[in-house]
């Protein structure tokens, strides 16, 4: 056993799926609820991988 752990948040991959939820406007000018994701380094890691 080396004593290190594996990120709990990401499973010691050093990646996580961020979802952002915005409010944007369309082509009529409505408001319409916009969900963004995309994968990026782990937010309780910081990408090391290490929890």
């Amino acid at each position: 056993m080396s004593g290190d752990q594996s990120c709990g948040a990401c499973g010691g991959s050093g990646l996580t799926e961020h979802i952002e939820h915005t409010v944007e406007l369309d082509k009529n000018g409505n408001q319409v609820p916009v969900t963004h994701s995309w994968t990026g380094s782990c937010g309780t890691c910081h990408g090391s991988g290490q929890g």
